[in-house]
């Protein structure tokens, strides 16, 4: 027996909600979404003229090379400095100073966090040992106000290159980042 227009539009309805309720279903029984890291664990008033030289260290052991580690560092540029001369600098020092140094993408434009910035990667031999690198560049303002440049690297000791399960971690961290703005009550003398 063939249905009329109305009992197929009433099938139709109920597969929607049927599937609209696997999905809430599914939603509720998803974990919460994991809580920010924040790099600061303490607050204090830093005095004028004292550089913050920050790192931050993410590893995957707690004894010895890590397999892969991710590094946040900071340090203060002048007023005036723009990322494309920050970046290039970056790149002069490498090409210095890291032995057997190939790179893989050497300045590729990126957004992180709404900010622009840059992304280099390159590989080199640390201890006679293949060293694999991705970093990522960009400027921001500290809580004085002043420019800082802002570098995050994570690194592969793996002899293939970076793994893809690294990859996946260390841009599951750049894609979360989320900057957080100097106090507007902060006075600069």
């Amino acid at each position: 027996m063939r249905q009329n227009i109305y009992d197929r539009y009433a099938e139709k309805l109920l597969r929607e909600r049927q599937e609209q309720a696997a999905v809430l279903q599914e939603l509720e029984a998803s974990p919460p979404p994991p809580t920010p890291y924040l790099t600061n664990e303490l607050s204090f008033i830093r005095p004028v003229g004292v550089l913050d030289k920050t790192f931050h260290v993410f590893a995957q052991t707690d004894s010895g090379p890590s397999p892969f580690s991710l590094v946040i560092g900071r340090s203060q540029v002048d007023k005036d400095a723009d990322l494309e001369s920050m970046s290039q600098r970056v790149i002069k020092e490498m090409d210095g100073s890291l032995a057997h140094l190939e790179w893989n993408n050497p300045l590729a434009p990126m957004e992180i966090a709404g900010v622009g910035g840059r992304e280099l990667e390159y590989r080199w031999r640390q201890q006679g040992k293949r060293v694999h690198q991705i970093q990522i560049l960009f400027l921001h303002t500290d809580e004085q106000h002043n420019r800082v440049l802002i570098q995050i690297t994570g690194t592969s000791n793996n002899l293939q290159g970076m793994l893809i399960e690294e990859r996946i971690m260390f841009y599951s961290v750049v894609e979360t980042m989320q900057l957080r703005q100097p106090h507007s009550d902060v006075v600069c003398e």
